[in-house]
């Protein structure tokens, strides 16, 4: 059945929210919508009979507006959403006063209605024309659905406050005798304890109208926990301690319904002794479960319905000062939740987040009980005394109940978490137990992730030596004192320099160099190994540019990529800005990747990556092989031009029989795969002898170089090829004595 005008206007009057104040509720929806449509304006827009009044908005600093030509007066009218994307050339709305005066070309809005009775809309509005599409209308629609919904919490507020108005009033006007009246009083005669009830009462307590009630009766009528509280208070007032009371209580109807009232009593005196004990009952329940469903809302995650941050501090603080015995705490991160969102969409993301909360929710029974802190983050308190060994036993078996497949949107995932706890000691306060496990749960991600990590005293020095290295590398990166050094790679065939590799150095303010095992933490932080990686790009472009320039042969410069590069997406444009901008080619560049990118969950991603840049002639490696988890496998799934195998097998191929083998089993491989091996870690003749004859493709290690600065790569490269020396200054001459 369609509402008329006439009728909607006065129901619009009856929401009794024209006119009224700014609230924090509607502010916080238009500012949400603006974030989330990236867009300048947001309006809550009432529709009047000759105005559009809006509740909230941002963008326009306005209140209201004629009605006449107005976007949301057509949303009432039609009572359907509406997307102008040319406002200015739709001549509907070429009038209205945010396209003449605000320059609004945009607008995209959607009824806030309930049953037949459309208030007004919901919208965005852009001073540009924009895209909008099903997806985006449906969440406006959503956002409108909570507004509509604070538009009834905002009625019902209006009409409890008119409630307690009344109530207020006549408790005002009504003296002693007034407050033994029958609608809602009540009395007890002291002397002999008849007890006076009118109708109301009785229908509040679910008890037939005119039942004789006793004292234990009227208390038979409070939930279990009231009783004793109550019984207590007519024992003071008999005795007469008592004074007034103005408090609300939980009772419990016969047919076990819940509801709660407001008791506001006096006691009458005659004489000074207590002779009428009297006042009014207030049915509450509605308020009271109002505000039963805010501090819900102020305590529950909205998308997996756990307890939020706000229930995990309260319930923390509790504990403590409980001095509850050894507190038990999980921080959980989920892994990859960022590929998640960027490949397959957040709407996935969530998904995955609400599959994990269930399992955790579900595996931890009633052992504990789990929050969501926001993000990825997740926490579990026990509820028993903890111990290390069952916190450690608890938190591998989620870390293997979760990461079973689940499919989410229709994708196959399997999720994967990451788990730090600790237990308080003594009388430790919740910041520093939560703090303890944070700890914990950053070296997990840091050095196991996927893994779980208890809380040692030592994991502080070792955070805070890595925040100090973090902190001196971002130092140096400002002040440019990251740079590179350049080790050479000679081949087998004839001796010559075949390429440089560039390994990062720090040059300390005292002129001193650092390698980069001494800070290789560093490298944990993505946004510094980012930074790292665009600097040595820069200027190893700019050191190959210096080399062509002075006709030298240095082959081609190989660098390390971590993971973090690839996490980006932008490291194919970084490399193509740094090389082309200088003219050099990029057959001049290898890459050499680690397998500890791929246990980043990023293989496709980075094997993508490099197959485009191999097309515009850069060279991939297989840096440290042999030492990951999956060596084999990858070379299969990677588009890999040279195998680099690991220090740790050249070190102990001649006295060990194993590493003797894995590094044959390489050799031979990749002749069959039509690669180049590279051995690393090189340092004795005898070394070379072996490798040159098991037909290795080139060689990098002490014996040939080590690390240098840019400005001794031309004095390399120059040097006479006369004599030979241990430590192997000339060794393409070294190399070719070898090979003879």
């Amino acid at each position: 059945m369609s509402v008329s005008e006439d009728q909607r206007l006065n129901l619009l009057q009856q929401a009794s929210i024209l006119d009224t104040p700014p609230t924090q509720e509607f502010d916080a929806i238009v500012r949400l919508a603006c974030s989330m449509f990236d867009m300048p304006m947001a309006l809550v827009s009432f529709v009047d009979g000759h105005r559009q009044w809006f509740k909230a908005e941002q963008g326009l600093f306005l209140k209201e507006t004629p009605r006449e030509h107005s976007f949301c007066s057509h949303i009432v009218e039609t009572k359907s959403p509406l997307v102008v994307k040319n406002a200015d050339k739709d001549s509907r709305f070429s009038g209205n006063t945010f396209v003449t005066e605000r320059s609004v070309r945009f607008y995209a809005g959607v009824p806030l209605s309930e049953g037949e009775t459309c208030y007004g809309s919901f919208c965005v509005l852009d001073t540009k024309n924009r895209r909008f599409g099903d997806r985006d209308l449906e969440q406006l629609r959503s956002l409108a659905s909570v507004v509509v919904g604070l538009i009834r919490e905002h009625r019902q507020q209006s009409l409890l406050r008119e409630q307690q108005r009344e109530l207020e009033l006549k408790q005002a006007r009504f003296e002693q005798t007034e407050r033994s009246a029958k609608v809602g009083g009540f009395e007890m005669d002291l002397e002999t304890g008849t007890i006076i009830w009118s109708d109301q009462i009785y229908r509040t307590v679910g008890l037939p109208v005119g039942k004789r009630m006793t004292s234990e009766e009227v208390i038979g009528c409070y939930a279990p926990e009231e009783r004793e509280s109550v019984r207590r208070r007519i024992r003071d007032v008999l005795d007469g301690s008592a004074a007034g009371i103005d408090r609300e209580y939980r009772i419990m109807t016969p047919e076990g319904e819940e509801r709660w009232v407001r008791v506001v009593s006096d006691i009458e005196r005659l004489s000074g002794k207590p002779s009428r004990l009297f006042g009014i009952v207030q049915d509450v329940s509605e308020k009271v479960r109002y505000e039963q469903r805010l501090l819900q809302a102020a305590n529950a995650d909205p998308l997996t319905g756990l307890a939020n941050r706000a229930a995990y501090n309260a319930h923390m603080e509790r504990l403590t000062a409980a001095a509850a015995p050894s507190i038990g705490l999980l921080l959980i991160d989920v892994d990859r939740l960022k590929q998640v969102n960027d490949i397959l969409g957040h709407a996935t993301g969530d998904l995955l987040l609400k599959g994990v909360a269930s399992r955790l929710d579900e595996r931890l029974g009633k052992r504990g009980k789990v929050f969501r802190l926001g993000g990825d983050e997740f926490s579990v308190i026990l509820d028993a005394p903890a111990s290390v060994r069952r916190m450690g036993s608890l938190a591998r078996h989620l870390i293997e109940y979760i990461g079973r497949p689940l499919e989410v949107g229709g994708s196959m995932i399997h999720p994967a978490i990451t788990v730090g706890g600790a237990i308080s000691e003594g009388e430790m306060d919740a910041a520093t137990l939560s703090q303890n496990a944070d700890f914990a749960l950053y070296h997990a991600k840091e050095t196991r992730r996927g893994s779980y990590v208890h809380y040692e005293p030592s994991l502080r020095s070792r955070i805070a030596r890595r925040i100090q290295i973090v902190r001196e590398v971002e130092s140096a990166l400002s002040e440019h004192r990251m740079v590179p050094h350049y080790q050479p790679v000679v081949g087998c065939a004839d001796g010559q320099v075949w390429a440089f590799e560039a390994l990062v150095r720090m040059q300390r303010s005292d002129g001193s160099i650092v390698s980069a095992a001494q800070f290789h933490e560093a490298f944990t932080d993505p946004s510094v190994a980012h930074h790292i990686t665009t600097r040595m790009l820069e200027q190893v472009a700019a050191d190959i540019r210096s080399w062509i320039d002075r006709g030298l042969e240095f082959g081609r410069v190989s660098l390390n990529i971590s993971a973090s590069d690839f996490m980006r997406g932008d490291l194919e444009t970084r490399i193509v800005a740094a090389f082309a901008s200088r003219g050099i080619p990029l057959d001049k560049l290898v890459l050499e990747v680690t397998e500890t990118v791929f246990l980043q969950g990023l293989e496709d991603t980075v094997a993508t990556t490099l197959q485009r840049l191999r097309k515009k002639g850069l060279t991939v490696a297989l840096d440290d092989f042999g030492t990951g988890y999956a060596s084999l496998t990858h070379l299969r799934s990677l588009p890999v031009d040279i195998i680099k195998v690991d220090k740790s097998f050249i070190d102990t191929m001649l006295v060990d029989e194993s590493s003797l083998a894995i590094v044959e089993l390489v050799l031979n491989l990749a002749r069959k795969l039509d690669m180049k091996v590279t051995a690393e870690g090189v340092e004795s003749h005898r070394q070379a002898m072996c490798l040159l004859e098991m037909g290795c493709t080139t060689l990098q290690g002490y014996l040939f170089g080590k690390p240098m600065g840019r400005e001794h790569v031309g004095e390399y490269l120059c040097m006479p090829k006369t004599g030979v020396t241990e430590n192997a200054d000339r060794p393409q001459e070294e190399l070719r004595r070898l090979l003879g």
